[in-house]
């Protein structure tokens, strides 16, 4: 991850969990998860250590979710961290990083995520692949990602699926362009793999 960002969210004790370390410890997180029936929320809270709520942040707690949503100060943008196990079975089990913009700019491939682009996705594609995760092709074509700035990643490892969501760092100019960010993550359990664990 690049040392792009300094924004921060407000830690427990008055220590900060940069976007950058957030990155950081979903990718043990990640690591750590072998099959399905690694998802857990203990597991989830033990890793990521998520700020207590306080001011302006959200944090929500009930029965099977653990999040933590927060304004990016000096920008127009939020992250939230979180985990959710929506139903009983395990491949409804979820983690989730995003950034969400909050300003009043609608059109999304005009966006600049220079601010918040602490996680470079070259970086963390060169993690996943170094865990041992294979990579799928990513959607849309390149053509369309010319217009649209966003390209939906896939990587996979036994029973567990990473999903990354990269825009580009702006349309300012031509390394901007072609500088992703990641945008979203998703991690959760294969279905397939999950119905095998339960039987």
């Amino acid at each position: 991850m690049s040392e792009t960002t300094s924004s921060s969210l407000p830690a427990a004790g008055g220590s900060t969990l940069t976007s950058q370390e957030a990155g950081h410890r979903l990718l043990k997180l990640i690591d750590s998860l072998k099959t399905p029936a690694d998802f857990s929320l203990d597991r989830f809270k033990a890793v990521m250590r998520l700020p207590e709520p306080s001011g302006g942040d959200s944090g929500e707690r009930e029965p099977g979710y653990e999040g933590f949503s927060e304004a990016i100060a000096g920008s127009d943008w939020s992250q939230t961290i979180a985990y959710s196990d929506e139903a009983s079975t395990a491949s409804a089990k979820r983690i989730e990083y995003r950034l969400d913009y909050d300003g009043a700019q609608a059109d999304q491939d005009q966006l600049d995520l220079g601010p918040v682009c602490a996680m470079d996705y070259a970086a963390y594609r060169r993690a996943l692949l170094d865990m041992g995760f294979e990579e799928g092709p990513a959607t849309p074509s390149k053509v369309e990602y010319a217009t649209r700035g966003t390209l939906a990643h896939v990587f996979r490892r036994g029973g567990v699926n990473v999903d990354i969501v990269t825009q580009r760092e702006s349309a300012a100019s031509e390394a901007k362009r072609a500088h992703a960010c990641v945008r979203s993550i998703e991690v959760r359990p294969s279905a397939y793999d999950a119905a095998k664990e339960e039987g």
